[in-house]
């Protein structure tokens, strides 16, 4: 399974701006290489795309959530053997500086970013993203076995099902018997759905926007014991309904609406804990009176990627759940990498959009 000398990839070469190209795969003193097999597509990608990321710096091969097969590891680097299905743990610990000495998942060992799909191809070997036929596994890459018996697309939602665990488990440090309420319909949304019922919360609750129905309705299938319109819908009036108390733990999933946090910090119980796991960009909070969180003695976390033992237990679970068989919506080939985005972010239509992946 030795890898050929180069590798086609969609090279993003400024916003909104790919070129198919052909890149070097050498051979290598350190570190492997990986047969990508699909990419799952988020709003890292959409940023990346559109030019809106103050993480990215051009050109670069994007593409975080990749699942693929050991195809070359000289050195026993990984210690698994050539031709095993892997999901690559998105960022890249150098284990040395700071942040990771602080145990946070976004490592300062590379500038803008130690992550890949984010890497500029300027680096060596350049192969840093998953919208290529082959991804350089950076020595301090961590890699996790997953099944043979799912789909690779399905087995790329491994990644968002990792993000769940670590923000609505993990994070807030979820007890059984405990409530959650999630704001945000998407991928990451339905994955800490599923990883809060997992962890043995006694409560789950779904918000979105009208035309996140289709979401929302596979929100309800999933087993969410409250979805929640927030357009049509009085998101207090519904919650207090279902659930008879306010929420033990929200965490906010949602795309660049910075007024959702004013809702969390009103809506969660006192001495609950909000989990913001969404960036905001440029968009700033208007009247945020900080004496609710003082007053309600609340936690307020942020959290930012998954932790390897939030991975360990994502690619077992897509082996044992079925239901996340239905998850990824919509597949492109490589060469409409830049459609696949468009999808992801809504261009193309929403219905039954849940999470797109690119395929090889």
């Amino acid at each position: 399974m030795a890898p050929p000398l180069t590798a086609s990839a969609m090279l993003l070469v400024g916003p909104r701006h790919f070129t198919r190209t052909s890149m070097r795969v050498p051979e290598l003193d350190h570190g492997g290489w990986l047969a990508i097999e699909a990419t799952g597509i988020s709003g890292v990608e959409v940023q990346a795309w559109k030019g809106t990321s103050r993480l990215v710096r051009y050109p670069l091969v994007p593409g975080h959530e990749v699942v693929g097969r050991i195809a070359d590891d000289p050195h026993g680097s990984f210690g698994l053997p050539i031709g095993t299905r892997v999901v690559v743990e998105s960022s890249i610990r150098c284990g040395r500086c700071h942040r990771c000495q602080a145990g946070l998942s976004s490592c300062a060992g590379r500038k803008p970013t130690n992550a890949y799909g984010q890497v500029p191809s300027t680096e060596a070997p350049g192969l840093w993203g998953g919208l290529a036929e082959y991804l350089f596994l950076d020595p301090s890459a961590r890699l996790h076995a997953v099944t043979d018996d799912v789909p690779a697309a399905v087995g790329s939602f491994a990644h968002a099902l990792a993000a769940g665990f670590t923000w609505a488990v993990e994070t807030p440090q979820l007890r059984p018997g405990q409530s959650v309420l999630i704001l945000g319909p998407g991928p990451r949304g339905l994955a800490s759905l599923i990883a809060a019922q997992a962890a043995g919360a006694g409560w789950v609750g779904m918000t979105g926007l009208s035309h996140d129905a289709d979401r929302l309705g596979l929100a309800k299938e999933l087993g969410a014991d409250l979805v929640v319109d927030v357009e049509t819908e009085d998101l207090a009036s519904a919650v207090g309904n279902s659930l008879g108390t306010r929420p033990d733990v929200i965490v906010d999933v949602t795309s660049n609406d910075s007024e959702v946090i004013l809702s969390a910090l009103d809506l969660v119980r006192p001495g609950g804990v909000v989990v913001l796991a969404s960036t905001k960009g440029t968009n700033a909070i208007n009247q945020l009176f900080s004496d609710i969180i003082v007053l309600k003695e609340l936690c307020l976390r942020g959290a930012f990627g998954a932790s390897s033992t939030a991975y360990h237990w994502a690619t077992r679970q897509i082996g044992t759940d079925d239901r996340l068989d239905e998850l990824v919506s919509h597949e492109f080939p490589l060469d409409e990498a830049d459609r696949a985005i468009q999808a992801s972010d809504g261009m193309l239509g929403r219905d039954q959009l849940f999470s797109v992946a690119v395929t090889l």
